[in-house]
């Protein structure tokens, strides 16, 4: 996966700067970390990681809410819909690491398995599967 880093330089006043902090800080930041909790907390979130994906309208539908509770309250919408996009990436990296995860493990547990079905060789008789 190729990432594109973009620079920009900020020609904002002092204050604009300062006001655009607060904001990301006091209202953007806790809505995000709100959202991470609730999805964490959902009935349906098991599911969701054995399939290794979780339905992306399920973010939009709880921040709903969450855009008229006071703590969240007062942000553009631009705000919004970027904790709602980043929350959806962070679930849909993490969903798809645990499914992979799942798969290596399942597997481990299929070789182990076989190995142990495998009748054992009694002390001093030679493995047929050794000879070769």
């Amino acid at each position: 996966m190729s990432q594109i880093t973009i620079q920009c330089r900020l020609v904002a006043s002092e204050s604009s700067r300062q006001q655009l902090w607060e904001l990301m800080a006091q209202l953007n930041t806790p809505l995000i970390n709100e959202l991470l909790r609730q999805v964490s907390q959902h009935p349906e979130f098991e599911t969701w990681r054995q399939k290794g994906k979780h339905p992306t309208g399920i973010v939009k539908e709880l921040c709903q809410p969450l855009k008229i509770d006071p703590r969240f309250i007062g942000q553009p919408g631009r705000f919004y819909t970027s904790a709602i996009a980043l929350v959806n990436y962070i679930y849909k990296s993490w969903f798809a690491l645990m499914k992979r995860s799942q798969y290596q493990l399942e597997g481990k547990i299929r070789w182990l398995e076989m190995l142990n079905s495998r009748p054992l060789a009694k002390v001093g008789q030679e493995d047929s599967v050794c000879e070769r």
